[in-house]
C-alpha cells in the first residue's frame, strides 16, 4: 500500500491509484474505474498465490501456469465484480485493494476446504461439474480430470454432472436457475455469505421431480430404520434410536447394518458425515461400531465384519476404518457422497 508520510509505494499500488512522484511531491489522477481495480488487483494476487508456487516447475509446467493465470484472471474478476460491486463500500477508493483482497482470499480459502472435502468424500465415479477455477483446485487435489466438468463462461447448464460446486462465478453464469432447475439440494457448505461454495446434488429430471424423490427415499429410510429398531442384534443408543426413526441414514448404511445384524450383534456407537455445513436431516454416510464384541468358538469379530465389507460391489462398497485397541476398538464404515436414491422400497402403511 502507499505510505503517505514518506511517499514510498509497493506492489504496484500506486500506479493503481494514479499517484505519481513529481520532484518529491505528488501528483493526484482521478480515481480509476472500478473494473480497472478489480482486474488489476486480481492480476497481483494471482500473481503472488499462483505464480510464486510454480517457481521449483521446469519451463513447460510454468508456460502452462502461465496461460493458466490469464484465464482465471478472466473468471476472477467477473467473479469479484458479482461479490463486491453491490457492497456499502464500493464507492469507496480508499479502502478497495485491502477489502477487495480479502473477499479473493476468503473465495480462495473456500475453494480449498470445498477440493479437500471433495476429493476425501466423492466417488471417483461421480462427474463434477464445476467453474474452472473450482476444477482446477479439484484436480490439485487428486480428484480425476476424466471426473470432472468444466462449466466454461456460456456454458448451457451442469446436466450431466452427479454433482456441482455453486461458486460465485457459476452462481453468476446460471442465476436463479442453479438452484431450482439444476440442483436443489445442499450436501457440503463452506463459508458464508457472498463467497459461499456449496457442493450441490444435480437434478437430471429438473427439480421437482429430484426433490420429489427425496421426499419418497426418506419415507423409505423411516420404514426401514424402524424394523431396526427392533431388531434384537441391533444395539443403539438413544441419539441412534432417533436417527434410525427420523429416516437420517443413509440407505447403504441401512441394508449393510441389516446385513450385519443377520451373521453378528452390532453394537452402534453413532452415525455421522453428513458433510460440514449440510442442511438439518441430510443422509448420514457413516456408522461407527464397537470392534471388541466376544463371539463363540473364538472367532474374531473384526475378521468377520471385515470380510463381509470387503466382499461388497458398488454401491455398497464401503471404506472400513480400525482404531482404538482392546475394550476401546471401534470399526467405522463409510460410503462416499452423494448417497443414491432409490435403494428402497417404501411400503404403503397398512
Amino acid at each position: 500500500m502507499v505510505n503517505w508520510r514518506e511517499g514510498r509505494c509497493a506492489d504496484g499500488i500506486c500506479a493503481l491509484w494514479g499517484v505519481v512522484a513529481v520532484t518529491g511531491s505528488y501528483q493526484v489522477r482521478p480515481a480509476p474505474s472500478w473494473p480497472k481495480i478489480i482486474a488489476t488487483t486480481a492480476r497481483l494476487w494471482l500473481q503472488r498465490r499462483v505464480l510464486r508456487v510454480a517457481d521449483g516447475l521446469d519451463a513447460s509446467k510454468l508456460a502452462r501456469r502461465r496461460v493458466l493465470l490469464a484465464g482465471l484472471s478472466v473468471l476472477v474478476v467477473a467473479a469479484a465484480g458479482v461479490v463486491l460491486a453491490e457492497q456499502p463500500w464500493a464507492h469507496n477508493t480508499a479502502s478497495r485493494p485491502r477489502l477487495i483482497e480479502r473477499a479473493l482470499a476468503a473465495a480462495a480459502t473456500n475453494r480449498t476446504h470445498a477440493a479437500a472435502w471433495i476429493a476425501a468424500e466423492v466417488s471417483h465415479g461421480v462427474i463434477v461439474a464445476c467453474d474452472p477455477l473450482m476444477c482446477a483446485a479439484l484436480q490439485h487435489d487428486g480428484f480425476p480430470a476424466s471426473d470432472l466438468d468444466a462449466l466454461a463462461v456460456g456454458a448451457a447448464d451442469p446436466l450431466g454432472s452427479g454433482l456441482v460446486v455453486s461458486t460465485v462465478s457459476l452462481r453468476s453464469e446460471l442465476g436463479t436457475r442453479l438452484t431450482t432447475v439444476y440442483a436443489p439440494i445442499v450436501v457440503a457448505s463452506f463459508g458464508r455469505g457472498q463467497n459461499v461454495v456449496d457442493v450441490r446434488v444435480t437434478a437430471p429430471d429438473g427439480a421437482a421431480a429430484y426433490l420429489a424423490a427425496v421426499h419418497t427415499d426418506l419415507l423409505a429410510r423411516q420404514q426401514d430404520g424402524q424394523q431396526l429398531l427392533h431388531n434384537p442384534n441391533v444395539y443403539l443408543p438413544a441419539d441412534c434410536q432417533a436417527d434410525l426413526a427420523g429416516g437420517h441414514v443413509d440407505s447403504r448404511l441401512l441394508i449393510t447394518l441389516a446385513a450385519l445384524a443377520h451373521n453378528v450383534p452390532v453394537h452402534v456407537r453413532q452415525f455421522g458425515d453428513a458433510g460440514p455445513g449440510a442442511p438439518t436431516g441430510t443422509a448420514l454416510r457413516s456408522m461407527t461400531i464397537s470392534g471388541a464384541v466376544l463371539l463363540p468358538h473364538h472367532a474374531s469379530y473384526l475378521s468377520v465384519v471385515l470380510a463381509f465389507l470387503h466382499a461388497q460391489r458398488a454401491p455398497f462398497l464401503a471404506t472400513a476404518t480400525v482404531s482404538g485397541t482392546g475394550a476401546a476398538t471401534v470399526l467405522t464404515i463409510a460410503f462416499t457422497a452423494p448417497s443414491p436414491l432409490g435403494l428402497l422400497s417404501a411400503q404403503p402403511p397398512s
